[in-house]
């Protein structure tokens, strides 16, 4: 007799990527922070989303391309989500595009309009891969 193999649930977003402002204390500067996770959590391990950001604050463009996951240097076990946090200093007060790419080949393209009031996502992508939250 087979047993019934075990599979995941099937989510509906793989990460979650909440924007927020925050000050830094000790340099007295705003900053946006970029707090990825995932939506599904290890049981074994905290694992860390490697991303490579690419910023241009001139063309108003953030471009965050998520290549996958690596192990945790140490070797003790922990449970938890992966996590990633990018902190942008010298943002100003306007519209970005915000491209989340999927190792180097498909892209996710939203807007985030900055104001002293918040952040909004003015656009969303219609492919379901990242949750933008504010």
């Amino acid at each position: 007799m087979r047993t019934k193999q075990v599979r995941p649930e099937k989510t509906e977003y793989e990460f979650d990527l909440s924007i927020s402002r925050n000050k830094d204390e000790m340099n007295k500067k705003e900053y946006l922070l970029f707090d990825f996770k995932t939506v599904k959590v290890f049981e074994n391990f905290k694992y860390r989303i490697n991303i490579e950001p690419k910023i241009n604050l001139a063309k108003k463009e953030i471009e965050f391309n998520i290549e996958g996951l690596s192990a945790p240097l140490i070797s003790l076990s922990s449970n938890g989500y992966a996590g990633y946090q990018y902190k942008l200093y010298d943002f100003t007060n306007t519209e970005y595009l915000l491209k989340l790419i999927k190792q180097r080949k498909v892209k996710y393209p939203f807007s985030i309009k900055v104001t002293n009031k918040g952040i909004k996502v003015t656009k969303r992508s219609s492919k379901k891969f990242v949750n933008v939250l504010t």
